[in-house]
């Protein structure tokens, strides 16, 4: 992009200004034209203000308040160069004479664009950084929402409009793989959502599981497919877009991104498919406008939907891994019910404590590791809030940066080792003029940041120990999980008819169910199995 160099007419019609010209658009402006030029240009554009005294405006001011990647260069006599010092601070980028040398004048320009340049950078990153922010945080209460709900049809409901609200997609829809009477894998079209259609009338169907069709081949292969135009598929595809929908509707497909849904054991068990990504959510998509409105499907676009498509797999088999843990355990108190034999009871009862037990351990730690990170986070935000104001420095209207200070205060007051510091320095600030209260703030703060960084190292160290912790939260629910799906597989009561069954993995997981009472009575199990292949019989009994 073009930098834009604002100067006075008579600067512009200067020798020195041809040289000027080589480093970007060269254009005069009037004295009450500055701002509005600076203010109105192109967010991102590099510009740079030549300010001589032409620029100046009839009292003396300057009417400029730098927006953005913007650089001064001062072309005015000393005394004026040092005002513009205190009012523009680093958007000040050299103070020439008033009548520099072409060569001079050149090297200050280019300078001046490379700090704008490198500001326009800054703002960018920290931009995204926020969108990032924005979406993990979002992420996390979809994650929430996800492992909470129980219903499927508001989950799945859930999810496609999560996904097209991320994505601004007009449009979509969700399959589910089923199995009917014969066990045959099929895909059923369970939702449907559209913008430019609010009143269509969902009609559910199945389709067979083949790669003829998109929905198909995703759920097949378990790739995702991203399609910028869906009347325009590669020849050599080994799916096919139906345009009957759009036949029968009017409706216009374009832009389509269709992802498989995959659980933890890396089995697709539903496709999410998306339709015409627009410019914004809220735009509307006409036929005459659909050029203009619908976008492809960009590569963030397809990681986000990937794993939000991911997270709602997991929770459906989650959910059903739940359900069927339920019934179980239904079945097991009805079970419970018809014995008559107290000592059989009684050892149920003991299975049951040591199951409880086995899962209390893993349990401990990780919500005691959970309860330590939160604390490390927290005292990473108040160390990073005591940075951020000592970085901002103290020109300008003392009172906001008081006021900001004691936010500040407010929460370190919360921090066991700097809390009553911080009450003390609260105390204190009430009797002292502005001025006063910043260099109380000022040399506390520095205390803060130094001590903390003394006592708990860097602030990326003490992320990475955060990190560590949420590491071993995971392996202690990952034990939990593998402890509740070894309980699953020991009760087998959904397998109680005659099938090829893996007898060593049964009896490993029946040790591992019966471990806590066996160390309890001194005993100790051990085993040494040889069976390398499954053999038929009732896995109910051939475990026990």
């Amino acid at each position: 992009m073009t930098p834009l160099l604002l100067c006075s007419a008579a600067f512009a019609g200067s020798a020195t200004a041809a040289a000027c010209r080589s480093a970007g658009e060269l254009r005069p402006v009037a004295p009450r034209e500055l701002g509005t030029v600076v203010a109105t240009r192109r967010a991102s554009r590099p510009c740079v203000v030549l300010l001589d005294e032409h620029l100046l405006c009839d009292d003396g001011r300057v009417e400029l308040q730098p927006v953005g990647p913007t650089r001064i260069i001062s072309l005015l006599p000393g005394t004026k160069a040092e005002v513009l010092q205190q009012r523009f601070g680093d958007a000040l980028s050299s103070i020439l004479s008033p009548e520099p040398g072409a060569a001079a004048l050149l090297v200050a320009i280019r300078t001046a664009l490379r700090d704008a340049a490198a500001d326009d950078r800054l703002l960018g990153l920290e931009a995204e950084r926020r969108r990032l922010a924005g979406e993990i945080t979002k992420l996390n209460r979809i994650g929430i929402a996800l492992s909470t709900e129980r219903d499927q049809e508001r989950l799945l409901n859930f999810i496609l409009t999560t996904a097209r609200d991320f994505t601004c997609s007009d449009a979509g829809s969700l399959y589910i793989v089923e199995k009917d009477a014969s066990g045959t894998r099929r895909l059923r079209f369970n939702n449907s959502q559209n913008d430019s259609l609010p009143h269509l009338e969902l009609v559910k169907f199945t389709i067979p599981v083949s790669k003829s069709t998109l929905a198909g081949y995703v759920a097949v292969t378990g790739e995702p497919v991203n399609i910028p135009d869906a009347y325009l598929l590669d020849p050599k595809a080994e799916y096919s877009f139906n345009p009957a929908f759009d036949q029968r509707t009017g409706y216009r497909t374009r832009s389509m991104l269709v992802l498989p849904m995959k659980n933890q054991d890396d089995q697709v068990i539903g496709v999410l498919q998306l339709i015409n990504r627009k410019i914004s959510r809220t735009a509307t998509l006409t036929a005459a406008d659909i050029d203009n409105v619908v976008l492809p499907y960009d590569d963030a676009a397809l990681e986000l939907t990937l794993s939000l498509a991911s997270q709602t797999a997991i929770s459906l088999t989650n959910n059903q891994l739940y359900e069927g843990l339920r019934e179980s355990l239904v079945e097991l108190k009805q079970t419970q019910a018809q014995l008559v034999q107290g000592e059989k009871l009684a050892s149920l009862g003991q299975l049951t404590a040591g199951v409880a037990h086995e899962i209390n351990n893993p349990l401990a730690f990780s919500r005691n590791n959970t309860h330590l990170a939160h604390e490390r986070v927290l005292k990473v935000a108040r160390r990073l809030a005591v940075q951020r104001w000592l970085d901002a420095g103290v020109g300008g209207d003392p009172q906001p940066r008081v006021a900001a200070a004691r936010a500040i205060l407010d929460k370190l007051k919360d921090d066991k080792d700097i809390g009553p510091d911080a009450k003390d320095v609260i105390a204190d600030l009430g009797s002292m003029p502005a001025p006063k209260q910043l260099e109380l703030l000022k040399m506390f703060f520095s205390y803060v940041s130094q001590s903390r960084e003394q006592k708990e190292g860097s602030i990326e160290e003490v992320l990475a120990r955060t990190q560590k912790v949420l590491e071993e939260c995971f392996i202690g629910l990952d034990r939990m999980a593998e402890i509740v799906l070894g309980l699953r597989n020991f009760a087998r009561l959904d397998e109680a008819q005659f099938q090829n069954a893996d007898i060593d993995e049964g009896i490993r997981q029946t040790l591992m169910i019966l471990s806590n009472n066996a160390r309890d009575k001194g005993v100790k199990l051990t085993s040494d199995l040889t069976l390398t292949r499954p053999y038929a019989c009732f896995p109910p009994s051939s475990t026990r």
